[in-house]
């Protein structure tokens, strides 16, 4: 069993102890790297969404869950929407919302531990590989006829289950994108659309030529979170054609490919094309609530597709998604889609079969999936998918770039790539040379020993 890196260890020893052992021989990965059992005997095919199974499974005892998930308002609003609408159909279930704006990893890591989780999680796909090898915290969903069929077959393969058990399904289709304010493109001659490709030099010198145009505008709105996600790591793994970390725990890159990859990022601020990390860093993890975002001071964006709607959906401008940067040759595009979050059941909750007759309201229902679009990007449910594109509820940016995902899609990120520690590790070096060039290699030394002592922890 893969140990549990150190900063979540701190959280949750002596809390998770009593349900170690019901892990067994985990490999802490889906079922790419483990025989996953065939999907119609992970879970009876049901009727279609529109005919979807709306009696509660129990009786007319008063019944109360709690759902806990985070995003924007647009997100919080149509989930209470789509809550109210179960609760209409079955008088007997209160569900409490417990909503925030950003996800939570070690408050949610705590509440495992501690059995305080809600008893419906929205959780991220990085977190699972912990989560699963350190408790058995999961309802099996395999029991409460879910149609997996109807969801993507790949994706609940590689997200969804775990050591041959369906223990969370997808909230939606998620793909990286580059988002670009084409309003304020088509002001400044850049051209931008799905047409137009973009290498990484592109960026700089693009973005170079638009801050030396108007010093108060910067091409590429980035915090150091998102440089790592969205440049550091398909920079690397676009020359490698590997895993950032292996599933055995091995880095994926050397010296170089690090020391490269800071440098293309220290370039991109010295250069002008990003925002100035002081400035961009304030909006750590919420980067589209920055007001020279908001107010077009901000030309692009790299991002999710289950963001763009936070991203966008209130402002005057017009926006585009388009390719994403790529390097002249690539072993791998980098382009991941995956699930927008996950959906689980806690072993705490008292009405298991109520809370999966809700969740399955919730992602199959055609209504439901109307109301809630692409709040969590494209539905992952195909006849609801295949509603809301007819309705015209979804984003056509949103499709657009998920469709483009689809068809270019390289690795998909495994646990191990996204491990929180040596995220914060890579981070911290971003945020160096963000302010002194001169320290790029320094900085790559400095990670690379902090990032070989977590993984000798790992291994």
């Amino acid at each position: 069993m893969k140990k549990m890196y150190r900063a979540a260890s701190l959280i949750l020893a002596g809390v998770m102890t009593a349900s170690l052992a019901a892990c067994g021989g985990s490999s802490g990965q889906t079922a790419a790297t483990t025989a996953a059992p065939d999907a119609a005997e992970a879970a009876p095919e049901t009727e279609a969404a529109s005919e979807a199974e709306t009696e509660a499974p129990a009786d007319e005892e008063p019944v109360t869950l709690r759902f806990s998930w985070w995003g924007n308002d647009a997100r919080h609003e149509k989930t209470i929407k789509v809550i109210e609408m179960y609760q209409e159909l079955h008088p007997n279930v209160t569900i409490e919302a417990e909503y925030r704006g950003q996800s939570e990893r070690e408050k949610i890591a705590t509440e495992l531990g501690s059995g305080t989780a809600a008893d419906i999680l929205q959780l991220n796909p990085p977190w699972m590989g912990d989560f699963v090898n350190n408790g058995d915290f999961f309802v099996d969903l395999s029991q409460y006829n879910f149609d997996v069929e109807g969801f993507d077959e790949k994706l609940i393969n590689d997200y969804c289950i775990y050591n041959d058990t369906l223990i969370t399904l997808p909230s939606g289709l998620n793909a990286r994108c580059f988002l670009v304010n084409k309003t304020k493109a088509d002001e400044l001659g850049i051209a931008a659309d799905m047409d137009t490709a973009w290498t990484w030099e592109d960026v700089i010198e693009i973005g170079k030529t638009v801050n030396e145009t108007n010093p108060d505008m910067y091409f590429l709105n980035a915090d150091k979170h998102e440089m790592v996600e969205f440049v550091m790591r398909p920079f690397i793994i676009q020359k490698t054609g590997q895993f950032l970390i292996s599933d055995d725990y091995e880095m994926g890159f050397t010296r170089d490919d690090l020391v490269e990859a800071l440098d293309y990022i220290s370039r991109l601020y010295s250069s002008g094309a990003a925002a100035p990390a002081a400035e961009a860093n304030v909006f750590l993890n919420s980067s589209w609530t920055n007001p020279d975002w908001i107010n077009g001071d901000l030309v692009t964006t790299l991002s999710w597709t289950s963001l763009l709607e936070g991203a966008t959906g209130d402002s005057e401008f017009e926006f585009v998604t388009t390719q994403l940067p790529m390097r002249e040759t690539v072993l791998d595009t980098s382009t991941v889609v995956k699930p927008s979050q996950l959906y689980a059941i806690t072993k705490t909750c008292e009405n298991p079969d109520v809370a999966a007759d809700f969740l399955n309201f919730l992602l199959t229902d055609v209504e439901a999936g109307k109301v809630l679009g692409d709040c969590r990007s494209v539905p992952p449910y195909k006849a609801v998918q295949d509603a809301c594109m007819e309705a015209g509820v979804l984003s056509e940016n949103v499709i657009t770039a998920t469709q483009y995902a689809q068809s270019t899609a390289g690795l998909y990120e495994n646990t191990a790539s996204v491990n929180e520690e040596i995220a914060s590790i890579l981070e911290d070096a971003v945020e160096v040379v963000s302010y002194d060039p001169s320290q790029v290699e320094a900085a790559a030394d400095q990670a690379l020993v902090l990032i070989e002592d977590v993984l000798s922890s790992l291994q």
